[in-house]
């Protein structure tokens, strides 16, 4: 229950949660550069660890010492234990009164949620991501920071470092004295982090590596955090290059969606026979199915909006660094909606209005910078997915209004990751009035997306199907440590070794899960001949496959299930149960009276037939 529920919640605020690689059995290619200015990663929304202590004096004790020790709970996004919320009265009331409300609406057809409970439960479980008026967490919530290069980490900060930004493959002679984290708390102020960004620079990568200039590397909700330190710092000569991986320039659909409670036009189809079930899998999403239809839709629909209404209005729009990711064509509805008007959002306004400047001279902004001032900008991004396309933990995307006309990587459109392209919906292509109107070289291989209007069309590399944890993809990598360390200056270089349109790749299971079970195998296990020789070649496929930079996604996942067969060959994993006769038996059964259900009353509850 708890993994389901830090699941919902991560889905509900469009986490882009990344994972971690690990070391590879035998290395792959490096890429051989020397860092001419030191690296600085600004990561992105759930990428920095947040610390609970019991008191604030354990909170200043660690960062003291720069350490974790006294503390009582991690967590990346939200808080992972809310074991304390339910030893309150207060909170149990709650909980029985939406229990209560959940029943009503069952027996009577009407949303019947009550909103003050409801609010009052989505505070308090939300209190540790609850910022104050200057934009910080309550003082026993801890965000560290590194103030050193990787090389200098703690242990436990640099199994962070890498967890999150998977780099070891590739970071070969940059070296970890040249890779500095930029890491804050996505429940922050986004100016608050800006600031902190130059002080970060000022005092400790520039004096610690005697550089006159960094790289920055925005990833997905950091490109807010640059957008913001760009306008107010960047004519001071400090930044050389920004490398953006999947950055949110433009902001997210998805969260401006949420914001206004816009749902697809066929989410009624999607309620009742598709996303939640799709969520929960068989044979049991078949019962969920029918049991939804217990519910009228405007029902189940009033249940939805108070829930994330409540959540809209509590925590994100109380959280101008998730405010940020609204694109700015769509601020001014959402401004007008949720904050004019309002006295005790004033300061909130203050930071969005400051924000929605921001987003909107980007291009002016960026252009004077390349023009002026000598940085380089450049952009690596997925595309060719509908919001939430691909990846279970992303179904509930596929309700928002945006969802079906978007050419996304599940979670940030294309036109924000590349800012400015030009794109019809996942799936389709470009009538040939436009293709024969426009140079065909700037035009994805799908004929969905056009690159030639991107702020900077020469210096945008992209990943079709790719999903949004990028770092899965090792080219992308690879690709931005080159353009990182100055050895790729445009997309029109090293064509044959980074293609501007190139293939997906997803190295999550391989590298979080089946060399790092390998390798625990071999430390108390001797293999035989035979099983020597099965480990080199798969390892040797492995190795082979990651150090291949045009990517070929049907071949690599052929070559990580060969992997994965060895594994369960050896004895590392157990082969997958065949599921028991009663299992079959009861799944088709769920499944032919969901059929049933679906055929007769179609998207509409049971008692709407009358």
């Amino acid at each position: 229950m708890k993994k389901q529920i830090k699941r919902i919640l991560s889905v509900i605020l469009c986490v882009a949660m990344l994972v971690p690689i690990a070391s590879v059995v035998g290395s792959a290619a490096e890429t051989g550069s020397e860092a001419e200015y030191p690296i600085v990663f600004v990561t992105g929304i759930g990428q920095s660890y947040s610390y609970y202590y019991e008191n604030v004096e354990d909170a200043k004790a660690d960062i003291a010492d720069n350490a974790t020790d006294r503390a009582n709970a991690r967590w990346n996004l939200f808080c992972n234990d809310f074991s304390f919320a339910f030893k309150e009265p207060k909170t149990i009331l709650s909980i029985i009164a939406v229990a209560g409300g959940l029943l009503g609406t069952l027996f009577t057809g009407f949303n019947l949620l009550p909103k003050k409970q409801v609010d009052s439960l989505v505070k308090t479980l939300f209190r540790f991501n609850t910022i104050n008026e200057e934009g910080y967490l309550p003082e026993n919530v801890v965000t560290p920071r590194a103030d050193c290069s990787v090389a200098e980490m703690t242990k436990e900060q640099k199994e962070n470092f890498y967890r999150t930004i998977p780099c070891q493959e590739v970071v070969g002679d940059v070296g970890e004295d040249m890779l500095y984290c930029f890491n804050y708390s996505a429940f922050s102020f986004t100016f608050n982090n800006s600031d902190d960004l130059d002080k970060f620079i000022d005092e400790v990568v520039l004096p610690q590596t005697g550089a006159e200039k960094v790289v920055l590397v925005p990833m997905s909700m950091g490109a807010s955090v640059v957008s913001a330190y760009l306008h107010d710092y960047g004519t001071e000569g400090k930044v050389a290059r920004v490398v953006s991986i999947v950055g949110a320039w433009l902001g997210s659909d998805i969260l401006a969606d949420l914001i206004e409670l816009k749902f697809s036009d066929d989410s009624k189809e999607k309620f009742y026979n598709g996303v939640l079930a799709d969520l929960i899998g068989e044979p049991w999403g078949y019962l969920v199915n029918i049991i939804l239809h217990f519910f009228r839709y405007e029902a189940g629909r009033g249940m939805v909006d108070t829930i994330l209404n409540s959540i809209v209005e509590n925590l994100v729009m109380k959280t101008p660094s998730l405010c940020g990711l609204v694109p700015p064509d769509r601020y001014e509805a959402i401004r007008k909606a949720r904050l004019e008007g309002k006295d005790d959002m004033a300061y909130i306004m203050e930071q969005t209005d400051r924000y929605y400047h921001v987003q909107s001279t980007l291009e002016e902004t960026v252009t004077d910078l390349h023009d002026n001032y000598g940085v380089d900008f450049f952009y690596i991004a997925g595309y060719g997915l509908g919001f939430g396309d691909v990846s279970s933990d992303y179904e509930f995307f596929k309700f928002m209004n945006t969802a079906n006309t978007t050419n996304s990587d599940e979670i940030i459109q294309i036109e924000s990751t590349a800012t400015g392209a030009t794109c019809v919906a996942a799936g389709e292509q470009f009538d040939s009035a436009y293709l024969n109107s426009h140079d065909a070289k700037y035009i994805s291989p799908d004929k969905s997306v056009d690159i030639s209007t991107c702020y900077f069309p020469n210096r945008v590399w992209l990943f079709e199907n790719q999903k949004h944890e990028l770092e899965n993809n090792n080219t992308a990598l690879k690709l931005a440590f080159e353009i990182a360390c100055g050895k790729i200056d445009n997309n029109e270089q090293n064509t044959e070794k980074y293609p501007i349109f190139n293939e997906s790749r997803d190295l999550k299971k391989l590298k979080r899960s089946y060399i790092p079970d390998l390798e625990a195998w071999l430390e108390k296990n001797t293999p035989n001949a035979e099983q020597q020789k099965l480990i080199d070649d798969n390892t040797k496929a492995v190795n082979d496959m990651m150090a291949r930079t045009v990517n070929d996604r049907d071949a690599d996942d052929a070559i990580i299930q060969d992997y994965y067969d060895m594994l369960v060959e050896l004895g590392v994993y157990s082969a997958p149960e065949e599921p028991s006769k009663s299992d079959v038996a009861l799944n088709n059964i769920l499944k032919k009276a969901n059929d049933f259900v679906w055929k007769t009353w179609g998207p509409k509850g049971f008692l709407q037939i009358f």
